[in-house]
């Protein structure tokens, strides 16, 4: 059977690794066609068919060839089409595109076509490359990823009695529950505090559209707060720890 040929395809590298003296593998998150790895078979020789392509976290246009869906790719040849310069030199920008690429990868499957949770993570990455805080921009790509693979947490009611939340009112949140849970509940469920602040701009960035998100601004102890607390909610999904987002908190 003859290997079907992709030209063009955007993509981010989530992942890079020696396979021998020549070869790479890696792993891209591509628009229109989910997750892919290929082999690049001399990466380490070639300068012309992926001369600076091949960095992590780098957005590039994809050319490959692939017999089917269960085998490994054939990178024939990359063009960079973003380095995200920035996110390779800051500290903090590199953690959080960790911590983002990390999540990517536990949380999608070879090839499965998910092109919001692509548009948001090249959102992510632009939004660290232009020096927005780190904190805040991983805020709102976690925010915005629950309802990317289908597990948006409930903030508008108690997830033990069903009780409408209070606004501007504290409450916990559960990651087992999947939401708040009041003060009466509390006792029988285990979770992190969040103040109404926290409730507040987790529930407003929810409702924001994509293009917008980048006008959003939280205050570190907003962040920090929402971080701390979706972070089991998201090692329980996951069922993985995501060291950078770790590192960051």
């Amino acid at each position: 059977m003859q290997a079907r040929r992709q030209n063009g395809v955007p993509g981010i590298i989530l992942d890079c690794r020696d396979h021998g003296e020549a070869d790479k593998i890696v792993t891209f998150f591509c628009q229109e066609k989910g997750r892919l790895t290929g082999i690049a078979k001399g990466a380490h020789r070639s300068k012309k068919r992926f001369v600076n392509g091949l960095e992590l976290f780098s957005m590039v246009l994809l050319n490959y060839s692939q017999r089917t869906r269960d085998r490994l790719a054939i990178v024939n040849e990359v063009e960079l089409l973003n380095s995200f310069i920035t996110v390779r030199h800051d500290y903090g920008a590199y953690q959080a595109a960790s911590a983002i690429r990390e999540i990517v990868l536990g949380a999608t499957g070879e090839q499965m076509v998910e092109d919001d949770f692509f548009q948001l993570t090249l959102w992510g990455f632009h939004a660290l490359d232009s020096g927005k805080d780190t904190l805040t921009v991983l805020a709102l790509f976690v925010i915005k990823m629950f309802a990317c693979i289908g597990y948006r947490p409930v903030l508008e009611s108690c997830q033990g009695c069903g009780t409408p939340y209070r606004s501007n009112g504290a409450a916990m949140f559960s990651p087992a529950a999947g939401g708040l849970i009041c003060s009466r509940c509390k006792s029988s469920h285990h979770g992190w505090q969040l103040s109404g602040a926290a409730i507040g701009a987790a529930t407003s960035v929810q409702r924001q559209p994509l293009p917008l998100l980048t006008r959003v601004s939280l205050t570190t102890d907003v962040s920090r707060q929402l971080l701390s607390s979706f972070y089991p909610y998201v090692r329980y999904l996951l069922q993985r720890d995501i060291v950078s987002w770790k590192a960051l908190i």
